[in-house]
C-alpha cells in the first residue's frame, strides 16, 4: 500500500510542503531585513541631500556604482560592512553609529583632521603613529 492510499503524504508532497514552509521562513527573514534597510536607505538619502551630493559623487568616492547607491537608498539592497564604513567615514564624515542608528555625535575638527591623516595609511604605520602620540602624551605630563 502506498502512503497516499493510507492518507499519508507521498515523498513528493512532503518535500513540497517542506519547501513551502522554508519559503515562509525565508520570506519572514527577508521582510525583517527589508524593514531595517528602508530606514537606513532614507538616512543615506537625507545625509546625501544635506551635503548637496549626487549619487554619482557618492559612488565615485567609494568606487561603487551609482545604481548600487540608488538601490541602497531605496532599501532594495543591504550595504556591505565596507560600504557602510566608507559611507560614514569617507562620504559623510560621521561615526558609524551616527549613520546606522541616526545618533548624530558632534565631531571636533581636530578629530577629523587626525582621522584624515591616518586614512589610507597601512595599518602598521597607523599603529606606529598612535604609539608615538601615546608616548608624547605620557611624557608631556598630566592634563
Amino acid at each position: 500500500m502506498f502512503p497516499s492510499e493510507r492518507g499519508g503524504l507521498t515523498l513528493g508532497a512532503a518535500m513540497a510542503k517542506a519547501r513551502k514552509a522554508m519559503t515562509k521562513e525565508r520570506k519572514a527573514a527577508y521582510d525583517a531585513g527589508r524593514a531595517a534597510q528602508v530606514p537606513l536607505g532614507r538616512r543615506l538619502r537625507a545625509l546625501r541631500d544635506q551635503r548637496g551630493l549626487t549619487q554619482s559623487q557618492v559612488a565615485q568616492q567609494l568606487d561603487i556604482s551609482q545604481k548600487y547607491v540608488s538601490e541602497l537608498e531605496g532599501g532594495h539592497k543591504s550595504p556591505s560592512w565596507e560600504t557602510l564604513v566608507g559611507m560614514a567615514q569617507i562620504v559623510f564624515k560621521i561615526s558609524l553609529s551616527a549613520l546606522v542608528f541616526g545618533v548624530d555625535e558632534p565631531r571636533d575638527d581636530r578629530v577629523q583632521r587626525l582621522e584624515q591623516l591616518l586614512a589610507g595609511r597601512p595599518a602598521d604605520v597607523q599603529d606606529n603613529l598612535l604609539r608615538a602620540v601615546e608616548l608624547l602624551l605620557r611624557t608631556s605630563g598630566p592634563t
